[in-house]
This record gives C-alpha cells, sequence and structure tokens, in this order.
C-alpha cells in the first residue's frame, strides 16, 4: 500500500493581538495574500493528504467595531479561510481558549468560513455548533480511514472545551481504533512559554496512547516541546506557533511536523524548523541556523525522558513557569510602550483600561 503524508502545524492566528493593532497577522496576510507564506512552503504543504492546524482566532467579520480595540484584537478575516485551503491545511482544530474571544455568533461563523472553504473543523461540538457532544473528522485516503479529534483541557473565559471531557474523548478513541481507525488527536493543553510537559500532561498522553491513538497534536504553550515515541506512537507535546504576532523571542521559532503512514502504523517522521520574521511569516532556515533548531527539539524531546513523577520535577517546573511569567511580564510592558505610541487617543486610552477591564471581567 502506498503512504499517506500528514503535516501538522502548531497556532495560527490571523488577526492582530491588541499590542500590535496594525502591525500583527492581519496586517501581513492583508498585505502579502497567498504569498504570506513562501512557494516553498506552500510546496511542501500542499504535497502531503492531511495538514492539521489549530485556529486561535476567529475568521469571522460578525459584530466588528473598528473603533473597539477590544473588538479587534485577535479578530482574523473571513478571507483567511480561503488561504488557509490554498495553503494546503484541510482540518482545524477549533477547540481551544480563544475560539470564543468574540461570542459565540463569531465562533460560527469562523466553522462556516473553514467549510466554505472546504476545511474539515474539529473541536467544535457534535454538530459544530460550541454544544455538546463530540465529532471528528473523519478522512478516508488510499482506503484507509483516519478519525481526528479536537479537545481542550483549558477552563479559561473564551475557551471551548471541544464537546466533550477526556474521559469520553477515551471511549471514542477505543470505539473509532476497534473499526481500524488511525487516530489523531489535536490537544489544547499545557503551560505558556515553557520548554517541557507537565506531570500530568505526561499521564494524558499516555492513557490516549493506551486507548488506541497514533498521533498526538499538541499547542497552547506557544513555544516547541519535545516529541515522544512510543509503541508505534508519536507525541507532539507542542508545536508552537506557527502563524503569530507574538513578540516573545522564544516563541519566533518552531518546526512543521511531517510523517508518513500506512494508515495503521506510523512508518517515519521528519522535523522541518523554520524562524518567524518581522512581518509574522514563517520562514525555512537551513545550514548551521537549522543545525542549531534540530538540536534544541533533540535536546527537548530527551527531557521526556526525565522522571516527571518525582517531587524535584514538579517543583522546577513551577519554579521554572513562575520565572517564565515575571519575565513575560515585564517584556508586555516594554512592547506595549514601543509599539502603541502611535496608536490614536481613542486606542491608547482603551489599552490603559484593558487591566480594570480584565479584572472585571468585561475583556
Amino acid at each position: 500500500m502506498s503512504q499517506i503524508k500528514i503535516a501538522c502545524l502548531g497556532d495560527i492566528m490571523c488577526g492582530d493581538s491588541f499590542y500590535a493593532l496594525g502591525t500583527g497577522v492581519a496586517a501581513s496576510l492583508s498585505k502579502y495574500g497567498i504569498n504570506f507564506l513562501s512557494r516553498k512552503i506552500r510546496e511542501l504543504l500542499t504535497s502531503h493528504d492531511i495538514v492539521i492546524c489549530n485556529i486561535e482566532s476567529c475568521l469571522s467579520d460578525i459584530n466588528r467595531k473598528e473603533k473597539s480595540l477590544r473588538s479587534l484584537h485577535m479578530r482574523g478575516s473571513p478571507k483567511a479561510a480561503d488561504y488557509l485551503a490554498c495553503w494546503g491545511i484541510n482540518v482545524a482544530n477549533l477547540a481551544n481558549n480563544h475560539i470564543l474571544e468574540h461570542g459565540i455568533k463569531c465562533a460560527l461563523d469562523t466553522v462556516s468560513n473553514l467549510k466554505s472553504s472546504k476545511i474539515n473543523v474539529i473541536g467544535a461540538g457534535r454538530q459544530s455548533n460550541f454544544e455538546h457532544g463530540i465529532s471528528a473528522a473523519e478522512l478516508t485516503i488510499k482506503n484507509r480511514t483516519f478519525s481526528i479529534l479536537g479537545i481542550c483541557l483549558l477552563k479559561e473565559k473564551y475557551a471551548y472545551d471541544g464537546g466533550t471531557e477526556l474521559e469520553k474523548i477515551i471511549d471514542q478513541i477505543k470505539a473509532r481504533t476497534s473499526k481500524g481507525h488511525f487516530v489523531i488527536v489535536s490537544l489544547h493543553w499545557g503551560t505558556e512559554l515553557i520548554d517541557r510537559p507537565s506531570h500530568n500532561q505526561k499521564k494524558i498522553a499516555s492513557d490516549l496512547t493506551s486507548a488506541g491513538a497514533k498521533l498526538i497534536i499538541g499547542h497552547h504553550p506557544h513555544v516547541p516541546q519535545g516529541i515522544e515515541q512510543n509503541n508505534g506512537t508519536l507525541t507532539a507535546y507542542s508545536l508552537g506557533n506557527f502563524i503569530f504576532d507574538s513578540f516573545f523571542e522564544q516563541t519566533k521559532w518552531s518546526f512543521i511536523l511531517t510523517l508518513e503512514t500506512d494508515g495503521k502504523e506510523i512508518i517515519h517522521h521528519n522535523y522541518i524548523p523554520f524562524i518567524t520574521d518581522s512581518n509574522h511569516r514563517p520562514r525555512l532556515v537551513n545550514g548551521e541556523q537549522k543545525k542549531q533548531l534540530l538540536a534544541e527539539i533533540s535536546r527537548r524531546s530527551q527531557l521526556l525522558k526525565n522522571d516527571m513523577n518525582l517531587p524535584a520535577y514538579q517543583k522546577a517546573y513551577e519554579s521554572d513557569f513562575k520565572k517564565l511569567d515575571r519575565s513575560a511580564r515585564k517584556n508586555m510592558y516594554r512592547q506595549l510602550t514601543k509599539t502603541t505610541k502611535n496608536y490614536k487617543p481613542a486606542y491608547k486610552a482603551q489599552l490603559l483600561l484593558r487591566p480594570i477591564k480584565r479584572r472585571l471581567g468585561l475583556w
């Protein structure tokens, strides 16, 4: 049987963040259009049978208010769905902590726009209506069936869990595996900016693969984490950002995970590293830079061999996260000072009020 090729991408955010209004991803997409991705990356992705990503923004103009910073934050254009499809993406996960950022109508419109562009939607509930119940994208390729499920484990204000809880996902995996399906789980989880998963994530990954999942694709930390192989399964704990306007240096590189399968087992996998340029466009790297990034991916994968159940590991994990969080906050203030000085007075006033609105639950 001929092999099936799968490409996995990290977080894609098609809007401008509140600190990058007019200079974020939405602005860059408007400028470059389909050519936002280089020809080389487009050819790479379109050469695969399945290309999976996590869409971490709405793609809708519903209730858009041009004078409201809040309304514009992390809001992608409906046109972005066509770009994603033209780039070869055919499966989009919406189970994450930002899909309800602009309300249920925008989320539903995002589903509609993605489906109109012939992109399979996962993680949006049984009927893709963000109500309870899970559905999977079932793709039959070369006489093999692939079941792809999306779930979010983050309990946040604008998060959607994918329609069910973890235990039900495990039941779904078992049921689909028993039918001979190759099961893939797109999983929004973990802690932002840290280079490794927690002990709890390691356990969840083990439970999912024991149930029959062949491939787990993680996202949310916005930085790459290691890859774990175990008994013919593959777990990518975090693929970092693919397209985002984050200004943190550690989020400006990642990799595309590609693999080949016969529909039963993973035969081969590969990492294709890239960096993000000043216009938030991923650029493939070569030479010494590629060698360095591959070495860092290997280092992060080696971290997965540590005994995460040890109190020392858990203590170090929590300590490192606190340091990263403090550093991120300081960098945020510097970035706001640097990039928002040219904002209109009305936007500046809204920016100053943002911390208060967040505390009041109004942002």
